[in-house]
């Protein structure tokens, strides 16, 4: 049975550092989220972990995520979060310990993996590192996800949809001469959440979409059952459209709001 669907709002990642990079893309581009294209890649595989620093205060997190990496099937990933920077880099007060980057196992078609972890409770931390292993040639990776799990505690409802949007154009003259104008062919994701409660839709999900808007990505995972299909489940993007919210739909004291997900991975 499908587990009920998260989105995670990216946390600003701090200050930054790395064992590992190259001058064209450092580990800094890991907090570019919109600009997936600007990756943080290394020079070899020795030395692939990258650290942060959230600041004073720290941030709440219950789940990471490093997107768009070239993993390999014996690739590794470590997730550790603590209070100091020596504890990060020692035994810290959470610790992944070492787990396949690429989990459940599988092969895609762009060659590009995204990792899933999930932490078993809320950990507020000023310090975070990630550790890459057994990975062979340089690696490479989009952003990395660290925040808190917004999940509604019932089901969404019939008749998503799962597609793509061609951001390009194909026109034809009137001698039937193509014309293509290039864009993003952008995998895209609708689903109505019809049964949000009163206290959901007033402290989870009106603050999310305020904070969103149309213009700021989060990570959206729609069944994060551990399956062969869990990275297919899994978007990276922003809300296409408008997403009022309906009080009443179905039952009174309900709400429902309706989303539309255009992908960046």
């Amino acid at each position: 049975m499908p587990q009920l669907p998260f989105v995670v709002i990216p946390t600003p990642l701090g200050t930054i550092t790395t064992g590992n990079e190259t001058a064209t893309k450092p580990a800094s581009h890991l907090n570019e989220f919109i600009d997936i294209g600007m990756t943080w890649k290394s020079s070899g595989n020795t030395n692939l972990w990258v650290r942060g620093d959230f600041g004073v205060g720290g941030k709440k997190v219950d789940f990471v995520s490093l997107l768009g990496a070239n993993a390999q099937a014996g690739t590794t990933i470590r997730f550790r979060f603590a209070d100091t920077q020596a504890a990060v880099d020692g035994t810290a007060d959470y610790d992944s310990g070492v787990q396949p980057f690429i989990s459940p196992s599988i092969t895609s078609d762009d060659g590009l993996y995204h990792s899933h972890w999930s932490l078993p409770f809320v950990h507020l931390k000023r310090w975070w590192r990630i550790d890459i292993g057994s990975h062979t040639g340089d690696f490479e990776a989009a952003n990395l996800i660290l925040g808190q799990k917004v999940t509604p505690s019932r089901y969404y409802s019939a008749g998503f949809e799962r597609g793509v949007l061609d951001q390009g154009d194909l026109l034809f003259g009137r001698w039937g001469v193509a014309e293509s104008t290039d864009g993003l062919i952008m995998r895209s994701l609708r689903f109505e959440l019809g049964w949000l409660t009163e206290a959901e839709e007033m402290t989870m999900f009106e603050p999310l979409v305020r904070k969103l808007g149309k213009r700021k990505p989060a990570l959206w995972c729609f069944d994060p059952e551990a399956t062969a299909y869990r990275q297919a489940k899994t978007y990276f993007g922003t809300i296409k459209d408008d997403i009022a919210s309906v009080g009443g739909r179905f039952k009174p004291g309900t709400y429902s709001r309706e989303f539309t997900i255009l992908s960046l991975i």
